[in-house]
């Protein structure tokens, strides 16, 4: 929910920090800001205070205790710090140096595999299918020998689509290949359990949460090399520890547990109304919606107008949306490269509400969003 006439629906590029996350990390940045591997008292009572708030996160995730966490400074650091300890231990020390990502994966995946490449390895990408999921028997048939790890989105932060993760967790083990879960879209729309979903890494950012922006985190198996990227310090995270930023992920955890029947109940009612009226007014396309979809999250089509028009105008009536960019895949190029027809991709644009959303914003941003389409239509009437 934003300040103002402003309509948030574009959570899945980042999310409106909760009050818990910002009064728990409130007093860190006041009082107790020392360093938590000082020898007095001050320190002390830090390791303290961080050792009470990890199990918030270990629950959010499903976790156990025998599983390494790792707490970084953002989605990106995470997924960095496991590709490049699979890069130490599997390509450098076994020769290893096949490493596989699907096709939906964001920036930092992608430009961290194309660093590998830089240092000898090979990367090869794993397609989509036409209904937005993983191709199982094309990544199947990638994995050879050298294979050092696969690395997936839980689900798709623009379509919504959620991924096959249990069978490519089998495909991989039966390889014997490390598998990497990138679950930052997923986490706080879905219930999860680390343990349980034959992962070997589970990656996700904090601020899609409603933590801070600064805060992200790495879960590790038992056994799963892990190698900090940042040296200096203590533990698999170098540096300072940012202790405000990770009492504020500890908290936005503890929430998102909270309220995750309401995303799977009310706010998927708000997200399945948006697409009922916009289909009925201005017949608009919901994609992939007979798939398993997060919660949240609806990619929807808008024949004779195209994407970047749209989201214009919507941004001048303050209504945010998104269609990728340089973090996240170009939503076009997703629905592409799922054989979605090329009229229907360019007129895409992605919608994620969060807990925050209301009915009265839905209905707001109902009445903007049609009001935009009916006018750029009458302006490319012809045209298309």
């Amino acid at each position: 929910m934003g300040s103002g006439s402003v309509i948030y629906l574009d959570n899945h590029s980042s999310s409106r920090p909760c009050s818990s996350a910002l009064e728990r990390m409130q007093p860190y940045l006041n009082d107790h800001w020392g360093a938590s591997f000082a020898p007095h008292k001050m320190g002390q009572e830090l390791v303290f205070a961080l050792d009470t708030r990890y199990q918030a996160i270990y629950d959010f995730v499903g976790a156990e205790a025998k599983e390494t966490f790792v707490f970084t400074s953002s989605g990106a650091e995470a997924v960095n710090q496991v590709l490049w300890s699979a890069f130490l231990e599997k390509a450098r020390k076994e020769g290893k140096c096949h490493f596989i990502a699907t096709g939906l994966e964001d920036a930092p995946t992608m430009q961290m595999m194309q660093r590998l490449e830089e240092f000898g390895c090979f990367v090869k990408i794993a397609p989509v299918d036409r209904f937005g999921r993983v191709d199982l028997e094309q990544l199947a048939s990638l994995i050879n020998p050298r294979t050092a790890l696969v690395s997936a989105t839980l689900a798709d932060g623009l379509t919504g689509v959620v991924q096959p993760i249990e069978e490519i967790s089998k495909i991989c083990r039966e390889k014997g290949v490390l598998l990497h879960a990138d679950a930052s879209y997923a986490v706080g729309k879905l219930y999860l359990s680390f343990s349980d979903l034959g992962v070997d890494y589970l990656t996700f950012s904090g601020d899609r949460i409603h933590a801070v922006k600064g805060s992200g985190g790495l879960f590790a198996k038992e056994g799963s090399p892990l190698h900090p990227l940042i040296l200096g310090g203590t533990g698999l995270r170098g540096g300072a520890f940012d202790i405000p930023s990770f009492m504020a992920l500890s908290a936005a955890a503890s929430q998102a547990q909270l309220f995750l029947d309401m995303m799977g109940l009310e706010t998927a009612r708000l997200r399945d109304l948006f697409e009922s009226e916009l289909v009925t007014q201005v017949g608009a396309i919901p994609l992939f919606a007979d798939e398993l979809r997060l919660s949240n999250t609806s990619a929807i089509a808008f024949p004779n107008v195209h994407a970047e028009s749209l989201l214009y105008l919507l941004n001048r009536k303050g209504i945010y949306a998104s269609i990728g960019g340089p973090y996240a895949q170009h939503l076009s190029r997703l629905l592409l490269a799922a054989k979605v027809e090329e009229r229907t991709a360019l007129c895409a644009v992605s919608f994620a509400l969060s807990r925050y959303t209301t009915e009265e914003e839905i209905a707001k941003a109902v009445a903007a969003i049609v009001e935009s389409v009916r006018h750029l239509r009458t302006l490319s009437e012809g045209l298309f």
